[in-house]
C-alpha cells in the first residue's frame, strides 16, 4: 500500500537561526518607527496639556482681572501665610496652584488648602501638569515623600508672572526670590504681544539631584544659585535678558541635568505654551537672541526669522 502522507521535515539548526536572524531585522527596522510614533503622541499630549494651561490663564484674567505671581497669594495681594486648614484663598501658592479651577480642577483646588501647609506642593493626579514624554516622572507622582511633593513636567516664565522684573534672579542686581504680590495682566503687561511671548515650557519634573527645578524657567530651587546663562554659581553675576539660557536638548536626567535650564524632551525641540493659548515646538536650532525675545513679554524686540 503506497504512502499517502510523507512525513515532514524537521528545520535544520541553520535554518532556525537564519529564521531568527530576519526576525531580529525586522524587530530592528521597525522599532525606530514605533519609537517615532510613541513620540508623536506625547509631543501631542503635551502640547494639548500646554494648550489648557495657556488658555487657563485667559480665563483667571478675565475672572480676577491679574494674573497670580509666582509664588504668593491671589487674587488679593496678601494672605494668611502658608498654614494648613486655611481656604485657598488664604493660602500660598504657586501659579500651577491657582490655575487649577481654571483647567477644571477646583476639587483639588480646595483640598489642597486644607490637606497640607504647603499647597502648591501636592499635584496629584493632576494629568495635565504631566507630560507622557517626561521620563523622570515617577509612577506614583511623588518626587519626594517627605512633604508630599508631586511632579509637573512644565514650568512657567518668571518673567511674565513678575512682570515687573524686579525681583527675577540676575536683573538689576536682584539675588531675591521673585515677588510675591500678582502684577502681570493680559494684555497690559504684555507688551510684545501674546503671540510672541512663551508663558508655559516642558522641564523635567526631576532634574540631576534637584527635585523642585520645575517651579520657574530658571530659578530652581537650588537656593538662589541659578544665574541668567543657565549655569550655577550666583545670581546677579550676569545682567541682562539676553544672556536667558537656550532649553538643554534631551539631557541625560540624571547626568548632564541642568536644574537651572529647561529641557526638551524631543531632539527636533521643545514645546511651549504662549500668551495667546495656542502652542508651538520651538525648533532646537532657535538662536540665542530669539529665544530671550520669546521669554520676555516687555523688550520690544521682534522674533527672529528663526522663531
Amino acid at each position: 500500500m503506497l504512502r499517502l502522507f510523507r512525513k515532514a521535515r524537521a528545520f535544520t539548526l541553520i535554518e532556525l537561526l537564519v529564521v531568527i536572524a530576519i526576525i531580529a531585522i525586522l524587530i530592528g527596522l521597525l522599532l525606530p518607527a514605533v519609537q517615532k510614533v510613541r513620540e508623536a503622541a506625547a509631543r501631542m499630549t503635551s502640547a494639548n496639556n500646554l494648550k489648557q494651561m495657556s488658555l487657563g490663564l485667559h480665563n483667571m484674567n478675565d475672572t480676577n482681572g491679574v494674573l497670580p505671581p509666582m509664588v504668593g497669594w491671589f487674587p488679593q495681594t496678601t494672605g494668611g501665610g502658608v498654614g494648613q486648614g486655611g481656604s485657598p484663598s488664604q493660602v500660598r501658592g504657586t501659579v500651577q496652584y491657582f490655575l487649577l479651577p481654571f483647567i477644571e480642577q477646583q476639587n483639588p483646588y480646595n483640598q489642597m488648602a486644607v490637606n497640607h501647609p504647603d499647597s502648591w506642593w501636592c499635584t496629584s493626579g493632576i494629568k495635565t501638569y504631566v507630560s507622557p514624554a517626561d521620563q523622570t516622572d515617577p509612577p506614583s507622582g511623588l518626587i519626594d515623600t517627605g512633604s508630599p511633593r508631586y511632579g509637573t513636567s512644565y514650568a512657567p516664565n518668571e518673567w511674565v508672572f513678575d512682570a515687573n522684573n524686579g525681583n527675577i534672579p540676575g536683573v538689576n542686581g536682584s539675588t531675591q526670590m521673585p515677588q510675591t504680590v500678582p502684577v502681570a495682566r493680559i494684555p497690559a503687561t504684555f507688551a510684545d504681544g501674546t503671540t510672541q511671548t512663551i508663558v508655559f515650557a516642558e522641564k523635567y519634573a526631576v532634574c540631576g539631584s534637584s527635585t523642585g527645578s520645575v517651579a520657574t524657567f530658571y530659578w530652581g530651587e537650588t537656593g538662589g544659585t541659578c544665574n541668567r546663562v543657565g549655569g550655577q554659581g550666583g545670581n546677579g553675576s550676569v545682567p541682562g535678558f539676553y544672556t536667558l539660557a537656550l532649553p538643554q536638548q534631551k539631557p541625560n536626567p540624571f547626568g548632564n541635568c541642568n536644574p537651572c535650564m529647561l529641557q526638551a524632551y524631543y531632539s527636533g525641540g521643545i514645546n511651549v505654551g504662549l500668551g495667546d493659548g495656542s502652542v508651538r515646538l520651538v525648533s532646537a536650532g532657535v538662536s540665542q537672541t530669539t529665544w530671550a525675545n520669546a521669554v520676555t513679554p516687555n523688550d520690544g524686540a521682534v522674533l527672529g526669522s528663526d522663531w
